[in-house]
């Protein structure tokens, strides 16, 4: 019987019979060349030894699942100097050695393992008349060959977490070619330094502003020139700007008819005194751990050896020591809606009426059908007098809600007046009107947002020098990091390359992990990024 278009057979294989199995069309074939090379030694060999069959699984056909039955033989090898006596003869066209799969079966499990891993795979495999098992699909991945790296000019390097805050890995990207070159473990100097020392080619190597990536570019790669992302570099600015607004306490009323205020941080109530303990207990092991930083720091340790010897993050560390002489205070957070909300307004008549027993506060309430318990109430009547016994009047949730957070500040100034409606535009005013060095950060900001998107890296340095002038301590630390990372800062100015690429890539990795339900080794994962469609 000759081959068929539906089922095409290699040259040497000629289809004898079709039958129909249990759930299969089973298709047999047998081999007619004369002659077959041996795996060893390459030498051709006529001499038969015997015959055998396989009975690989095919590509299905109009709706049926396919098993060929391949009737093969086994050669003799004449070469004396081969140590194989006997080899079976091998189809690399049709299938692999061992394989009970035929090749582009293979391959197309692979294609769909890769873009839906094993059980998603397993599923759609099942639907296209193509029955395998998760397992058998993801160990399909494994089988397919990574192409070398070859030479790359330009690479992107960033970290992805196996778990958020505990352990990271490190991506590699060829940022001309768009594909992911490897993936590591670990996110250390030294793994990215033996990376780039295998690759001397390396030209340009983007990076964020991370010291893991800092220390292994430079150590693997002292030929490459670094750039820093200006996306990591316009957000260390913004941050920059932020905290000087939480450590000079602006706040801005939203409605424009009232005053602005530049006062304490605006303070929530807690609900028992056990949770006051617990904020105060927080505060308290901040500020000790403050104090060991700055001490540690005084003998000479640097700011990792510091971290490692506290168990702190290294920002953290560089927080702390940005703060000094002032101690770390607790960042505002927004309140969080409350059940005693609707009965406010009733609690502050009766407070300036001269009620101040909580108990009958929350017995007339309860009356109004509040549903709360009544530490929420003492705890809120705990709050009235505390800020209300230098005789200041008593500021509602309501009213506290209104005023503008430092993070939103921080946009108000980032964006140009003519994108800022009239509102904004008057609320904005508002702002500049508080502090001359609000003004002077709102200055700087712009002039450094503008030499980043017009690209004069001649500027920088010039900008440097005014930042420094300012004397705000938040922008001569920002100052400071790019005194140390300048080379770097400088070059991100002048080439076009950045993190943005690498940053897709991450949360590619991101999706293909969480689609693997727990089963994704390294390697697999590895697997699927390498191969990536």
């Amino acid at each position: 019987m000759p081959t068929t278009p539906f089922v095409p057979l290699p040259d040497g294989l000629v289809m004898t019979a079709v039958s129909e199995g249990p759930g299969e069309l089973l298709i047999r074939a047998v081999s007619k060349r004369p002659c077959s090379p041996c795996p060893l030694c390459g030498q051709p060999s006529f001499a038969i030894h015997s015959y055998y069959r396989r009975k690989p699984a095919d590509l299905p056909c109009a709706g049926h699942p396919i098993r060929l039955l391949l009737t093969v033989r086994k050669f003799f090898c004449r070469n004396s100097a081969c140590p194989r006596k006997v080899f079976t003869e091998r189809l690399p066209e049709l299938l692999q050695p061992a394989s009970r799969l035929t090749t582009r079966l293979r391959e197309a499990l692979q294609s769909i393992g890769f873009a839906l891993n094993g059980e998603g795979g397993a599923c759609l495999a099942r639907r296209l008349d193509l029955p395998i098992s998760a397992t058998t699909l993801l160990r399909s991945l494994h089988l397919v060959p990574t192409a070398p790296v070859g030479k790359v000019r330009v690479v992107g390097l960033d970290d992805w977490a196996w778990r958020r805050g505990q352990r990271y890995g490190t991506i590699i990207i060829d940022q001309e070619r768009h594909v992911v070159l490897d993936l590591l473990p670990e996110r250390t100097p030294e793994s990215v330094q033996k990376w780039l020392e295998s690759h001397p080619e390396v030209e340009f190597v983007s990076r964020d502003r991370g010291g893991t990536y800092v220390d292994g570019a430079t150590w693997g790669a002292p030929q490459a020139t670094q750039i820093a992302d200006r996306w990591h570099i316009l957000a260390n600015l913004g941050q920059a700007v932020e905290e000087f607004l939480i450590r000079t306490h602006v706040r801005l009323v939203k409605t424009p008819t009232q005053e602005p205020t530049v006062e304490r941080p605006l303070t929530s109530y807690s609900t028992t005194p056990d949770c006051q303990g617990k904020s105060q207990a927080r505060l308290l092991q901040k500020w000790k751990l403050y104090q060991r930083v700055q001490e540690l720091h005084g003998q000479g340790m640097g700011i990792i050896k510091i971290g490692i010897e506290l168990g702190l993050a290294r920002n953290t560390v560089r927080k702390y020591l940005r703060k000094a002489p002032d101690p770390p205070l607790p960042t505002p957070r927004p309140l969080r809606e409350s059940g005693l909300d609707r009965y406010e307004d009733d609690i502050l008549k009766r407070w300036k009426e001269g009620e101040r027993n909580a108990a009958q506060l929350f017995r007339e309430i309860s009356a109004l059908g509040y549903q709360g318990a009544n530490t929420t109430v003492r705890a809120y009547v705990r709050h009235l007098r505390t800020t209300t016994k230098d005789g200041s009047v008593p500021v509602s949730r309501k009213q506290r809600t209104k005023t503008t957070s430092p993070r939103a500040l921080r946009w108000l100034l980032t964006r140009e007046r003519k994108d800022l409606d009239a509102e904004e535009q008057a609320r904005l005013d508002q702002l500049l009107t508080l502090s001359p060095d609000i003004t002077c950060v709102r200055t700087l900001l712009h002039t450094f947002l503008n030499m980043v998107r017009e690209r004069q890296p001649e500027q920088l340095r010039p900008w440097m020098q005014e930042a420094e002038k300012s004397g705000i301590a938040e922008l001569k630390s920002f100052v400071g990091g790019i005194e140390r990372d300048y080379d770097a800062v400088k070059a991100a100015l002048c080439l076009p390359w950045n993190q943005g690429q690498t940053e897709g890539f991450v949360n590619k990795l991101k999706t293909a992990k969480r689609m693997m339900y727990g089963r994704a080794g390294f390697e697999l994962l590895r697997q699927r990024l390498l191969h990536a469609v």
